[in-house]
């Protein structure tokens, strides 16, 4: 996850790990301005990224699978994209990120959970 943190940081974004959501843990939270990315970084078990990224979507502006591997899947890339979600590969080589698929906008932000999110970011040491 070091790798993805660094990348993220070196585009801007403020980063904190495992960030405590609605009785979940977010692996990532990545905050730029206004804009709020939920990541859920994943060796292998994809579906189970998708299922968590699915609880995010009521807090997040965008989301945000990370990938450790060579190549995604095209049932990963297209659930990825019928989702509206974000797609990172981590290389397991180098640990190189770079983007399959960028996340659309989510518009379903519940805004009174979003408050509550944004009051424990506060709280939250960020990466450097």
């Amino acid at each position: 996850m070091h790798a993805l943190s660094q990348f993220l940081v070196s585009t801007g974004y403020r980063v904190r790990h495992e960030v405590p959501n609605m009785g979940q843990s977010a692996d990532l939270v990545a905050t730029r301005g206004r804009w709020v990315t939920f990541v859920e970084a994943k060796m292998r078990d994809w579906r189970r990224a998708l299922e968590q990224c699915r609880a995010h979507e009521q807090v997040a502006d965008f989301v945000c699978i990370a990938l450790l591997g060579a190549r995604p899947s095209a049932e990963l890339v297209r659930e990825v994209e019928s989702s509206g979600y974000g797609l990172v590969l981590v290389s397991p080589v180098d640990g190189e990120c770079r983007w399959i698929t960028t996340p659309a906008r989510n518009r379903s932000v519940w805004q009174p959970q979003r408050r509550m999110l944004s009051e424990s970011l506060r709280l939250i040491r960020h990466v450097d």
